[in-house]
């Protein structure tokens, strides 16, 4: 089995397993294996029913008295049965998998590894894996791998599928020399790779780890040297005119610029007077005020006659920035045109906004993905901007930067990154820190509490809506999953309105939702 061989070659995959396997971007044997546990789990020590509490993952064993029963349900087949601990009944549950009845024989005694919940007044275990107290007992305190897997992708058969493909001996060649590894105290790779699939022990998945986080970085960083020896500085082929046009501007703000705003425009003001292209980061905290700093150099280039384009990485955001953009034009009296352009526009309103690029050579272009297909064509287009680099990767920069004649580009970041970390990330452009948060802003305040604060959340809430005031809750998952223990969106609304009052309005909103 070769790496670049398809998953299909693995005994079990065909073509359905395969669409889900591509859901998380594994298509071949190499993706699987680079495909790593999100965590671990201990096989926890063997209890009897009567030991185990609701909610926990337990491994309980049981002696089987009868055969299992299998009913029929619409069209579902459910296979039941229970075992009994000092009074304590534990209901077994499977569905639709009726050969269980045949895996298990009365009189023996088994041990079942699975959720305990209570359901209609009883202990119930749904979905168990099942074990001979022989084999679960090789296998109590081993560390499982537990992984992200779409819908319809157990973990059970990644584990499978894992396990089958590394049962080759040597599956890649350790590019690091012998001496290397033992200066960095390393591990062979293919080693490492076996370990962090499926770790002896705490220690050996550590050390696994190391050699893996190693090689990340390493590559990482070679490959940005390659880049960095590889690029040259670009000439600046845009002519700006050095003016108070700019000073203008920020005397009409209703506010002052921090000295921190004030220093990062003047660095991006200076780069774009350069004799080279302007390669910078802009990084700040969320309210530093980074917007009108794009804003202002937008308003430059456009004051210049030439087009600018800042990149958002959501819709919500790109139009944020187009509506915010728009007034400041009004307020400032400025006739430059601001154009949008996203990716669930209209075809109709596309081929306008397009028009409208061609049409005006001093625009200001604000959207998403959209702005680097092939069918916008820019005129002189200046400065690129993207928003939130994070989201983007380098070759969408390079992308949207051959959009126009080697044009200045403008990275903005919230990501809180120590300066000498930027240095390594952003080894290809120049860095400007938004340290100071604009006067008379509101301080943020972080609290960390239990779910027993939830109660009194839900009063705090309530007293602000009815101030007039919004909220907003985030969960971490769109909705229910058999591999992580979270809260979803869809649930937790449902939730919310039965706590709430009906006199507030409950939002739903997430990345899964089509485009209105």
């Amino acid at each position: 089995m070769r790496l670049n061989s398809s998953i299909k070659e693995v005994k079990g995959i065909g073509d359905k397993t395969a669409g889900l396997f591509l859901k998380i971007n594994i298509e071949t044997i190499r993706d699987l294996i680079s495909y790593f546990p999100r965590t671990y789990v201990q096989f926890p020590e063997i209890k009897r029913p009567d030991e185990v509490v609701e909610g926990e993952t337990a491994a309980v064993i049981g002696q089987i008295r009868q055969t299992p029963i299998v009913k029929r349900v619409r069209s579902m087949q459910i296979t039941v049965t229970s075992i009994v601990g000092m009074g304590k009944r534990l209901e077994l549950v499977w569905f639709r998998l009726p050969y269980i009845k045949n895996s298990l024989h009365p009189g023996e005694n088994y041990v079942f590894y699975g959720k305990v919940q209570h359901k209609n007044g009883r202990f119930v275990m749904e979905q168990p894996a099942i074990y001979t107290p022989e084999k679960y007992e090789a296998m109590e305190h081993l560390l499982l791998p537990v992984y992200t897997l779409p819908k319809g992708l157990s973990n059970q058969l990644m584990l499978k599928a894992e396990r089958s493909v590394l049962e080759e001996e040597h599956l890649f060649r350790d590019y690091l020399p012998t001496e290397l590894r033992e200066k960095h105290q390393l591990c062979e790779y293919n080693y490492a790779i076996k370990q962090i699939h499926f770790p002896d022990d705490m220690e050996t998945l550590i050390e696994a780890r190391k050699r893996l986080v190693f090689d990340e970085l390493f590559l990482f960083i070679l490959n940005l040297q390659y880049q960095k020896e590889k690029k040259e500085k670009e000439k600046n082929q845009f002519s700006f005119q050095s003016d108070d046009f700019v000073e203008q501007l920020i005397e009409k703000l209703p506010y002052k610029l921090t000295n921190a705003q004030l220093r990062a425009l003047s660095e991006v003001r200076a780069d774009m007077r350069s004799d080279y292209v302007m390669q910078r980061l802009i990084q700040g905290d969320v309210g530093s005020g980074k917007t009108i700093i794009a804003f202002l150099a937008m308003a430059d280039t456009a004051h210049n006659g030439c087009q600018s384009a800042i990149m958002a990485p959501t819709e919500v955001l790109a139009r944020q920035h187009y509506e915010s953009f728009q007034s400041m034009c009004e307020i400032f009296g400025l006739d430059f045109p601001v154009i949008l352009i996203t990716g669930s526009m209209t075809a109709k309103q596309k081929k306008l906004a397009y028009q409208e690029i061609l049409d005006h050579p001093d625009a200001l272009i604000i959207g998403t993905h959209a702005l680097i297909q092939e069918k916008v064509i820019y005129q002189n287009l200046a400065l690129v901007i993207t928003d939130e680099q994070h989201r983007f990767g380098v070759k969408q920069r390079e992308t949207f930067s051959e959009k126009g004649t080697k044009p200045h580009i403008l990275v903005m970041s919230a990501t809180p990154i120590p300066r000498t970390l930027a240095i390594i990330l952003y080894g290809d452009l120049d860095i400007s820190v938004v340290d100071e948060v604009p006067a008379k802003r509101l301080p943020i305040k972080n609290c960390v509490v239990d779910t027993r604060y939830r109660p009194k959340a839900y009063q705090f809430i309530e007293k602000e809506v009815a101030a007039g005031h919004q909220a907003y809750v985030i969960c971490p998952l769109v909705e229910e999953s058999e591999n992580m223990e979270a809260e979803n969106v869809t649930d937790y609304a449902k939730r919310l309105k039965e706590e709430l009052p009906d006199t507030i309005e409950i939002g739903l909103l997430h990345g899964q939702m089509k485009p209105a």
